[in-house]
Order: C-alpha cells, then structure tokens, then sequence
C-alpha cells in the first residue's frame, strides 16, 4: 500500500525552508541570540521571586503583574504597526492611493482596541486573584501610557523603514527588544542587575523601555503626582525620548521606502 506522506517530498520542502532561513545570516544569529537572552531574564526573574520592591515600595506580585499588563496593554500597539506595515504589503498599500498615516491608524486601531479589552479581566484577575496591590494616579497614568504608546510607535515605524530594505530582520530593533527583555525591568527590578554585573542597572537606563515601565509603575504603585519632582523628572525624560525618536522614526521609515524604490524591490521578500 502507497504511504500517504511522500518521504522525499516532505525532505525536499524541509531542505527549502532550511536554505531560505540560513541564507539570511542576522536571522540566524538573532534566533540564537533570543534564546540566550530569554533563558537569563528568566534566570534573574527566578532569583528575584517573593522579594519586596523598595523602589517602588510594594510587594514582587504587584510589581510583575503592572510590568505583564504594560507589555499587554502598550507593547501591541508597536505589533500592530510592524505586522500591517510590512515589506510584503507596503507595495499594494501605496497603488491604492490611501495615506499612509490613514492606513496604520485603521489596520492598528483593532489591535489595541482588542488590547484594551483584554486588559480588564487581566486587571481583575491579577487585582482579585493574585492580590496585587495598585495605588494609581489616573492623570499620571494616563500620561505614562499616551508617552509610551508614543515611544513604542516610533520604534516599530523604525523597524518598518529598516525592514522594508533588509526583508527579514531588523538588526536594531530587535537588538533593542532582547536588550529590554532582560535590562528594562519587565519581571524584575533592573537594580538586581548589579549582582550579576556591578553598573548594569545603570546601563538599562538607557533604554526608553526601562522609562516606559518605570514611569507606569511610579502612577500605579505609588500613585505618583506630576507634582513630585521625582516623578516629574521621570516623565521628562521619558518625554525627552519621545521627542527625539518621533523625526528619527520618520526619517529611517523614508529613508527605508525610498532605498527600496529606488532598488526596486519594495515588493519583495
């Protein structure tokens, strides 16, 4: 009786994804370089579990559970933007004549509407279940998450631009979101760095997630007021990141459809 699954078929199609995904040598190193990094936030966030949190005077499952629904609330906006402005779409998206701003704004609005939606019960969960404790100014929340909704479009429109020439992966961004995944504090305090490597901490600052988190966390944890000037030096210079990534956004994201206009090859991938 003849198999139903044709061996050297199945081979053939495996030997073709494998040449397709090791011709395209940053996708490779990113994949491995993922891992890594993925089994040492982890790691940390083992070494860290059941501590309080001085900085922003709360328990640990208060402080994991604001960082989870930040990255579920904010983070999905910057999703939505990369996976409907891609290289494979952009060429199609342009003959139709529609503007550009016009298009994010309606293939994205779903996703974070959906976002916002999920949020509630995540809320009431981590709230009632899991007894997190939030202290929230709503000005200042509402601020922090309009800032960093800001910061995380202007980082995918970045990605964008930088895609729509390399077709894969987009060495910058992506080595930013490894950085944030381990140096921004999402499950930990980023002041636990410094038992691995004294000084870390300071170096996750630089990253504009380290501010997104800490600035949503000074709002819902302390119930921080825009009239701390703790908590107003925060915002500013989360603020500041803001402002300087909103024309460097526009320019790689041109820069990127141009190159490949010019290449022609903005259909391709």
């Amino acid at each position: 009786m003849q198999s139903p699954v044709e061996l050297s078929k199945v081979w053939a199609l495996t030997k073709r994804d494998i040449y397709n995904w090791s011709t395209y040598k940053s996708q490779i190193l990113t994949t491995v370089a993922s891992s890594i990094v993925g089994i040492a936030a982890w790691g940390v966030n083992a070494d860290y579990r059941n501590i309080l949190v001085p900085e922003y005077h709360t328990d640990y499952v208060s402080f994991l559970i604001v960082g989870i629904l930040v990255t579920n609330l904010i983070l999905p906006l910057g999703t939505g933007v990369q996976k409907q402005l891609n290289p494979w779409t952009l060429e199609t998206i342009l003959m139709t004549g529609i503007k550009t701003p016009t298009f994010i704004l309606g293939s994205t609005l779903w996703t974070y509407i959906l976002s916002v939606i999920l949020f509630i019960p995540q809320l009431y969960l981590g709230i009632y279940v899991f007894k997190a404790v939030l202290v929230v100014n709503f000005i200042s929340l509402a601020l922090a998450i309009v800032i960093s909704g800001l910061i995380v479009f202007c980082l995918a429109m970045i990605s964008t631009g930088i895609r729509i020439v390399t077709k894969v992966t987009d060495p910058i961004t992506w080595g930013l979101a490894m950085a944030a995944s381990l140096l921004s504090g999402m499950t930990y305090p980023v002041s636990q760095l410094n038992n691995y490597i004294p000084g870390l901490s300071t170096v996750s600052w630089i990253l504009p997630q380290t501010w997104i988190y800490h600035i949503v966390r000074l709002s819902s944890l302390e119930a921080g007021s825009l009239l701390d000037p703790g908590v107003a030096e925060a915002f500013l210079a989360t603020l500041a990141y803001a402002l300087v990534l909103i024309p460097i956004s526009l320019y790689v994201y041109r820069w990127g459809l141009n190159r490949a206009k010019k290449d022609g090859t903005l259909g391709w991938y």
